[in-house]
């Protein structure tokens, strides 16, 4: 059989035949329409080391999605070929690949051919000019980690984690990691001795305040340390200047002084159980005041998740198995879950920390706490139990599963200790508040009345 290398490829026919790796996948998505996907899309590389976009669309994708897995190698007949065009493009490719309903797919065994598994085209400095703000195509970056953000809001929908890195041509540059993306990167992972070289494919370029900075899209992948000779190398010529990883300051424009912000929407537990919520609100902030009294560990303390989107896997056979990503999962993570039992003077209710919120109040990772449990334990570790009797205002974010259904477990998305001066200075302008309402209603029903 003959195949044709991907540089061979062009628009002319439609019958080529290819020995290619599936070293990238995802599905693109629409994000203005519910999340629809639009796409399951590759990168796929050959012998040669040529990468090329390849595209299936969204109503050939239930007949492929089994047939293709990230990191093996196929023989690909029947597809077409066209130009590249538009924009977001993930590699820079004179053409790209669409499957056909007739596309015909053979997996090979490793070593029939020698293919690299992964391949990458990394921005220059003398490219940056003509990617800053030009989503025409996408660019893989790759540097030295030197410092990890928290998760931060962006508006009432987003959220997100900046890291900074040292370019491999030497330049201090912010990555900005959306949603799942910053989920994952967990900066307890980045503890231990480095340097951490880090890969962040098909992102955007942008410029803010004269610093040029990078943004995850649907399209990208993070690696770290990867275990190819350009990362080697890498790691060697950071390893003699690496100071560790740092904090990075919240970064968030939308961030409001703190003396608001722990009084955002303030309820006491009554009032937040017994309120009526608009059908058309999403997502609703408010603050609480109250004492932790029980760890509820029903659900246990921890749970785990997948490395790649987080979501909770559970091993069958030993073996832990992503639904959501649809392959085995080899490096689950620990990642905390905790109910905590809370009340004030009106009633009381359950509130969840998630990871970022717990692991920043415990000042530990979760990891570390289940490691250190027994295989028959299933007691919650003191750090966590220590929490009891504590007082804290809580930030929580309420979402569906509250405003709709009206169910607890509201999640805390941050905590703060409570400063006496500020909640007598917020229960005086409350009080001033109301007074003022009141005699302003007095007022207007003197107007109406014609007594004024």
């Amino acid at each position: 059989m003959a195949y044709s290398l991907l540089t061979e490829l062009n628009s002319t026919r439609d019958d080529w035949t290819v020995r290619v790796r599936v070293c990238r996948k995802w599905n693109s998505i629409n994000f203005k329409r519910n999340r629809e996907l639009m796409s399951t899309d590759m990168i796929l590389i050959d012998e040669e080391e040529t990468l090329i976009h390849a595209t299936i669309n969204k109503n050939l994708v239930n007949k492929y999605k089994n047939l293709l897995s990230e990191g093996s190698v196929y023989v690909i007949k029947n597809f077409k070929v066209s130009e590249a065009s538009g924009v977001y493009r993930p590699v820079t490719s004179t053409f790209k690949i669409s499957f056909f309903l007739t596309t015909a797919l053979q997996e090979l065994r490793e070593g029939i051919v020698s293919i690299p598994i992964n391949g990458f085209q990394f921005i220059k400095p003398d490219m940056i000019d003509s990617r800053l703000n030009n989503n025409t195509v996408l660019s893989d970056v790759v540097g030295c980690l030197t410092a990890i953000g928290d998760m931060e809001s962006v508006g009432s929908k987003w959220k997100k984690r900046d890291i900074q890195v040292i370019t491999d041509y030497s330049a201090k540059s912010k990555i900005t990691l959306w949603e799942e993306f910053g989920e994952k990167f967990e900066p307890f992972l980045y503890n231990d001795s480095g340097p951490y070289v880090v890969i962040v494919t098909s992102t955007t370029v942008k410029q803010f305040r004269g610093e040029v900075t990078f943004a995850t899209t649907y399209a990208s992948k993070i690696y770290v340390n990867l275990e190819i000779d350009y990362i080697t190398t890498l790691i060697q010529k950071f390893g003699a200047t690496f100071l560790g990883v740092q904090t990075i300051g919240s970064s968030n424009v939308n961030n409001i002084p703190i003396e608001e912000e722990m009084f955002m929407n303030r309820m006491n537990i009554t009032e937040l159980l017994e309120s009526d919520w608009s059908a058309d609100i999403h997502e609703y902030i408010v603050t609480m005041r109250g004492n932790i009294t029980e760890i509820d560990n029903y659900f246990d303390w921890y749970y785990i998740s997948c490395n790649s989107c987080s979501k909770k896997i559970v091993p069958s056979n030993g073996v832990y198995t992503c639904h959501f990503c649809a392959k085995e999962c080899k490096f689950p993570l620990v990642k905390y879950k905790i109910h905590v039992k809370v009340n004030d003077k009106t009633g009381k209710t359950t509130l969840v920390l998630f990871n970022a919120v717990a692991e920043k109040l415990l000042d530990t990772s979760a990891h570390k706490l289940f490691n250190r449990l027994s295989l028959e334990s299933n007691n919650v570790p003191p750090q966590i139990q220590s929490l009891c009797g504590k007082e804290f205002i809580f930030k929580l974010r309420l979402n569906n599963y509250n405003l709709k259904e009206g169910l607890e477990n509201y999640t805390v998305s941050k905590l703060f200790i409570p400063d006496e001066n500020l909640e007598l200075q917020y229960t005086t302008r409350k009080e001033q508040k109301g007074k003022k309402k009141v005699e302003d209603n007095i007022e207007t029903k003197r107007f109406v009345e014609g007594k004024v």
